[in-house]
């Protein structure tokens, strides 16, 4: 990850991220191995006063897994703590 040009790389290759996107995963990283709680995640992302819902993270966790995970439905790096929130690994 590069955060002064907002780049994320796999195995060498870079990943095309929108901004949130890039946002949500540095806060993830920034706290590898935390369960993050969704509203606090949600809050942080887009704001308390966002016109968005929390399903708008639910997406984005989708479609950040599809680009950075070898296996998307099995995740190995945002893992899902259910009921909770999400973690990075």
């Amino acid at each position: 990850m590069n955060t002064v040009q907002q780049s994320v790389y796999v195995d060498g290759q870079k990943k095309e991220v929108t901004e949130k996107e890039f946002e949500l995963l540095k806060l993830l990283i920034e706290n590898k191995s935390v369960t993050m709680k969704k509203e606090y995640l949600f809050n942080t992302v887009w704001g308390s006063d966002s016109d968005s819902e929390i399903q708008t993270l639910t997406v984005h966790i989708k479609w950040l897994r599809e680009k950075i995970e070898e296996e998307p439905k099995k995740p190995r790096h945002i893992i899902t703590e259910w009921g909770v929130g999400y973690r990075f690994e």
